[in-house]
């Protein structure tokens, strides 16, 4: 039987509360990603001082209904209570993460929970974003440009095929192959909620060592976590979650770049460059940042870098920031670090979408071990 306050149920079941956050629709990507993006970047370059007006369009959904009869959750039932309190928290940053989505356009809302959502660089961070844009990188493992230039162009049927050879190979058969219009730039990734590899474009074409660094970051890291978390029985470890997720999810794919030499000096200096942005971003015009960002990247790059810490925000030429994309250099230093000093816990990251904080469930049974883990070889 359930105790109930004046505002609902004080205690779930896991299959209650997982069938609740499941219904929660805040796809940020496709929210952020402007609608008018084609003709505020055609006005940018055809003037020396125009500032992007950017407009959105939000997805009507459920969550207010949703979140209220999970506000007064205090426990889930019948599981251990570290999965009970990781659930309550869920809730919490869940509220956060509907915050942020309905401040789509305001740039002061959006600045302020996009920054308690994903944090902003420290100043440490920062310096050494700065010694990879001077190229100081004599600490990170890198392949030469000759490398990737020497590499081979595939066209759409290729990595199509490509692709779908993967997916097969480890028994990912479910999962299908898309193509969106709604996206920053013409890359592939994973939806894996709705099991989607998603290209950018219709006439994507990349280089043999980009598809092959794509496949790591995005199947072989990416997907691969969200098939083992399928087998630990909490639904919630299948996609985003907590805070702390970020960095390790996004950090791991970087390493498995490193360790498979297939991160290059250009894809280390964008992470670096995104995180350098977002430091000093907030109080400049989009038209101020992009000014500083020439000076390390041509214009088009320039401006996609400025339009990531950007997005969101409606009128660029006031204060504003979106920090999700510092997960990528931070969680790539912070993920290298931790399995510098404990070579295990690469194998326990896999058990799901977890953090560090979640590896001694691994190591006490809350979640069984991985089943699919990446291996360079």
């Amino acid at each position: 039987m359930f105790l109930f306050s004046r505002k609902g149920k004080i205690s779930m079941s896991l299959n209650e509360v997982s069938t609740l956050l499941d219904k929660i629709q805040t796809p940020m990507t496709l929210v952020t990603t402007p609608i008018n993006l084609e003709s505020e970047r055609e006005k940018f370059f055809n003037s020396e001082t125009y500032n992007p007006q950017f407009k959105y369009s939000i997805y009507k959904n459920n969550n207010d209904k949703i979140l209220n009869e999970l506000s007064s959750v205090q426990i889930i039932s019948g599981v251990d209570p570290r999965i009970s309190d990781f659930h309550i928290d869920l809730i919490e940053s869940k509220n956060l993460v509907n915050k942020m989505y309905y401040s789509i356009g305001d740039n002061d809302d959006l600045t302020k929970y996009s920054k308690m959502r994903y944090g902003m660089p420290s100043e440490l961070l920062f310096k050494n974003a700065a010694k990879v844009l001077k190229n100081k990188v004599k600490n990170y493992h890198l392949i030469s440009e000759a490398k990737v230039k020497h590499s081979k162009y595939i066209e759409k049927e290729q990595i199509v095929s490509s692709l779908e050879k993967v997916l097969k190979h480890f028994g990912l058969d479910d999962w299908q192959i898309v193509f969106s219009k709604r996206t920053l730039d013409k890359n592939i990734r994973v939806g894996v909620k709705s099991k989607y590899i998603v290209l950018g474009s219709e006439d994507i074409r990349k280089r043999a060592i980009k598809l092959r660094k794509t496949i790591v970051h995005e199947i072989g890291t990416h997907v691969f976590r969200w098939y083992n978390a399928n087998l630990s029985g909490i639904p919630a470890l299948t996609k985003s979650n907590l805070k702390s997720y970020q960095d390790i999810e996004e950090g791991l794919a970087t390493y498995n770049e490193d360790i498979s030499d297939l991160l290059d000096y250009k894809s280390l200096k964008q992470r670096a460059l995104l995180t350098y942005a977002i430091y000093i971003g907030e109080g400049l015009t989009f038209r101020q940042l992009y000014n500083v960002l020439v000076g390390f990247v041509p214009t088009y790059n320039a401006f996609k870098i400025a339009l990531r810490v950007k997005r969101g925000l409606s009128d660029t030429s006031q204060p504003g920031i979106y920090p999700k994309d510092v997960s990528y250099f931070r969680g790539y230093r912070k993920v290298r670090r931790k399995l510098q000093e404990d070579v295990s816990l690469y194998n326990k990251l896999y058990a799901g979408k977890i953090s560090l904080d979640q590896v001694s469930w691994v190591d006490d049974g809350l979640i069984p071990k991985p089943k699919l883990i990446y291996n360079p070889e």
